[in-house]
């Protein structure tokens, strides 16, 4: 079997199939040769990681957002659990948690409910400043790993710019032209960044 470009091609009977085809497969391959309470660990897991993911997509980068602290999905009542930084922010999540619960419908997972609680004197004390907090929780949506750190580089020259023009300038879709020269100057701005 060769693989090109996320697809596989199977040479005998012609088809070809997308990486995606594979993988439903392959987690009940998992699912089959793990025991029943493995199984349920991983289905709760799953669960949780979609209800995670729909908070994220609805409240990440929301001025609300910013004063969330941490997240608990509660399995076994099938309720999310917001902890918010401050009083104000826990009365004004708990008005909005039906349009978020609606806004979170809209992307396949629904929770039976959403509770605000206050997060812990002790545990908001620890946390950075208010404006250094918002910024760390829309560059960090809860329950996602934080982005490293961008690596040192330089600016390109303008020589080297316009041989980056001269290699993608046979490609005639505009946008695939541009991401790749982008993807280049990275590259080339990365490996010959400076040391130090």
């Amino acid at each position: 079997m060769s693989s090109h470009g996320g697809t596989a091609r199977r040479d005998r009977a012609g088809e070809t199939h997308s990486l995606a085809d594979f993988l439903p497969a392959e987690r009940r391959r998992i699912m089959d040769g793990a025991s029943e309470t493995r199984r349920a660990q991983m289905r709760a897991a799953e669960a949780r990681g979609r209800v995670f993911q729909a908070w994220n997509d609805v409240c990440a980068g929301t001025r609300e957002g910013a004063h969330v602290t941490g997240l608990h999905y509660a399995a076994e009542t099938d309720e999310l659990i917001v902890y918010a930084d401050g009083a104000t922010w826990v009365a004004e999540l708990t008005m909005m948690r039906e349009i978020i619960r609606a806004r979170m419908h809209l992307r396949g997972v629904d929770v039976s409910d959403i509770k605000v609680l206050r997060s812990r004197e002790d545990y908001i004390r620890r946390q950075p400043s208010a404006s250094s907090a918002a910024t760390a929780t829309a560059a960090h949506p809860v329950g996602r790993p934080p982005r490293k750190e961008a690596a040192p580089h330089r600016s390109l020259s303008a020589a080297e710019e316009r041989a980056l023009d001269d290699e993608v300038s046979a490609i005639g879709d505009t946008r695939l032209r541009d991401a790749l020269k982008n993807a280049m100057r990275a590259s080339l701005e990365s490996r010959t960044a400076p040391e130090g």
